[in-house]
């Protein structure tokens, strides 16, 4: 192989770019577009990919009682 295409690079370089480009792409179309469970899922996914951890679970919350269902009164 000669210098000179060792310098230029290859095609196989621009198709990876290109495809990670397309990935970055359609995830963040649908962290921002999509019904909130694919963007959720999708900014989970952009988390992930940039090491962060992911957030705990929010605290279930206690049953809300009616006055109705409360008894006598």
């Amino acid at each position: 192989m000669t210098a000179d295409r060792r310098a230029g690079g290859t095609g196989t370089d621009t198709v990876v770019a290109a495809a990670l480009l397309v990935f970055f792409g359609v995830v963040a179309c649908t962290a921002l577009y999509a019904p909130r469970e694919y963007s959720d899922r999708a900014f989970r996914l952009l988390d992930w990919m940039k090491g962060s951890s992911e957030p705990p679970a929010p605290a279930p919350e206690a049953p809300v009682r009616r006055r109705g269902q409360q008894g006598g009164r």
